[in-house]
C-alpha cells in the first residue's frame, strides 16, 4: 500500500483507502479502481488530498476492461467484423490439414508424457504458433474445422479444440498476437494432467466411483505440478490450473470465485465446457451447438463468466440472411431465412455440391432432424463463388412481408 497525492492519481490505480473517514466523503465505497478521469475529478472536489493505493497489474486492468464492456458493444463490434471475417475455401482446406497434423503431434506429445519420456515443449510451441497465425489471419476458420469431428480419440482432439477456441476468443477479446499464441499454447496443455491419471479411469465408459472421481479431479493438480517442473511460464499455467474453477466458487482445485479467476481461467472454463458437451464421448452423445449454448446461458454468472461467454458466442458466429456458407457435407449454400429460436440453425438454400457442380436449389431447414444432418461449418467469402441469380430470388420470396 502506497500513500500518494490525489493529483498524482492515474486511471487504473486501485484505491485501498481515502484520507478521510467514510462520513466525510460522498463515496459509498473507499476501495475501488479508478476507471476514468471523472473519478479523479470527483475525489479532488471532495477536498481529499491523499489516498492509499495498490497499483493494479496490467492483468487486472485487462480483465476489468473486458468485463465492463456493454453487451450491445460486443454485438455491434461482432456485426461490424462479420463482413470481413469470411473464409476462403482454400484457407479452409489448409486449416483442415494443419488441424489433422496438429492432433497427431499433440497425441505424440501427450503419449510421451504418459510414458515418462522428455516433454516436447518445442512441438507444443510449434502447434500453438500455427494456431495463432491462422487465427490472426481469420478468426473463424479453425473453429469451423473443429466442427468436422474427425477423430475418435477425445482427449487429444479436445486439447486441440480448446486451444483453437481459446485462441479465437482471445483474439475477439482484443489480445495481441503474442497473447493469442500464449493462450493457444495454454489451451493445448490444459488437460496434460490427464496423462498422469490411470488409463482405466480416464477411459472408463461407466460412472466413476467417488474415489475414481477424486483421482480424475486431481488431473488439474497433476498437470500444474508437471508443467511447473518443466519450467512452463506462469501465464500459461493459469488456464491449465483454473479451467475447472467456477464463477460461484463451486469449482476446483481451489474453489476460486470469479473475481479471483484470471482471464485465462475464465476463457478456459467457457471453451472447455463447450467442447466437452458438444463432443461425442464413450458414455454420451455430444449436444448440438445451439442446445449447448442455450444450456450454457443458464450457467452464465453462476458457473461461467457471462461477459466472456458473450464474446465466445460472437466468436462462434451467428449467420444473417445472405451469408454464403460451407456445410459439413462440403456443399455450398446461402442463408435464406434466420431462425430466431435457433440462430445457428437457419434455413439454407443449397446450390452447389462438394465437387463444385451446380445443383437445383434445395431449401434445407437446419433445425429439422434428417438422415443426413447438415451443419454450417463456416461463412465463405462470396467473391470467390458465383452465386446464381435464382438463389437471390428465392431469398426475396422467403423474406417477403405478408
Amino acid at each position: 500500500m502506497k500513500k500518494i497525492a490525489v493529483k498524482d492519481l492515474k486511471v487504473g490505480d486501485k484505491i485501498l483507502r481515502l484520507d478521510k473517514s467514510w462520513f466525510e466523503t460522498s463515496f459509498f465505497k473507499h476501495k475501488f479502481i479508478v476507471k476514468d478521469k471523472s473519478v479523479i475529478d470527483r475525489i479532488m472536489s471532495s477536498n481529499i488530498e491523499f489516498v492509499y493505493i495498490d497499483e493494479v497489474t496490467p492483468e487486472e486492468i485487462k480483465v476489468s476492461q473486458i468485463l465492463e464492456t456493454p453487451t450491445k458493444d460486443i454485438i455491434d463490434e461482432a456485426a461490424e467484423a462479420a463482413s470481413v471475417n469470411l473464409i476462403d475455401i482454400e484457407d479452409f482446406s489448409k486449416a483442415s490439414e494443419v488441424y489433422t497434423e496438429s492432433v497427431k503431434m499433440t497425441k505424440c506429445v501427450f503419449e510421451d508424457i504418459r510414458a515418462g519420456k522428455m516433454f516436447n515443449n518445442c512441438a507444443v510451441k510449434s502447434i500453438a504458433a500455427n494456431i495463432a497465425q491462422i487465427t490472426r489471419r481469420n478468426k473463424g476458420v479453425l473453429a469451423s474445422v473443429t466442427k468436422l469431428r474427425q477423430y475418435d480419440d477425445y482427449t487429444f482432439q479436445h486439447s486441440m479444440n480448446v486451444s483453437i477456441y481459446s485462441a479465437g476468443l482471445a483474439s475477439h477479446l482484443g489480445m495481441d498476437s503474442n497473447e493469442v499464441e500464449r493462450i493457444a499454447c495454454a489451451g493445448l496443455l490444459h488437460d496434460v494432467g490427464k496423462m498422469l491419471v490411470p488409463k482405466d479411469i480416464l477411459n472408463k465408459p461407466g460412472k466413476l466411483t467417488d474415489e475414481e472421481f477424486s483421482m480424475m479431479r486431481n488431473h488439474v493438480q497433476y498437470g500444474y505440478d508437471f508443467l511447473r517442473k518443466e519450467a512452463v511460464a506462469d501465464d500459461i499455467l493459469r488456464l491449465a490450473y483454473e479451467h475447472h474453477e467456477r464463477y460461484d466458487g463451486s469449482g476446483y482445485p481451489n474453489r476460486l470465485r470469479d473475481k479471483d479467476i484470471s482471464i485465462e481461467g475464465k476463457i478456459g472454463a467457457v471453451v472447455d465446457i463447450y467442447d466437452a458437451i458438444t463432443s461425442d464421448r464413450v458414455y454420451h452423445k455430444g449436444m448440438e451447438p445451439p442446445s449447448a449454448l442455450k444450456l450454457m446461458f443458464k450457467w452464465a454468472d453462476s458457473y461461467i463468466n457471462k461477459k466472456v461467454f458473450e464474446f465466445f458466442i460472437m466468436n462462434i458466429g451467428i449467420y444473417p440472411v445472405g451469408t454464403l456458407v460451407l456445410m459439413n457435407t462440403h456443399e455450398l449454400g446461402i442463408v435464406g431465412k434466420t431462425n430466431i429460436n435457433k440462430p445457428t440453425e437457419p434455413l439454407v438454400l443449397v446450390f452447389m455440391n462438394k465437387k463444385g457442380r451446380r445443383l437445383p436449389v434445395k431449401v434445407v431447414d437446419l433445425s429439422i432432424k434428417t438422415v443426413v444432418k447438415r451443419k454450417i461449418l463456416a461463412p465463405i467469402n462470396p467473391e470467390s463463388v458465383s452465386v446464381p441469380d435464382e438463389v437471390y430470388s428465392y431469398i426475396d420470396n422467403l423474406n417477403k412481408i405478408t
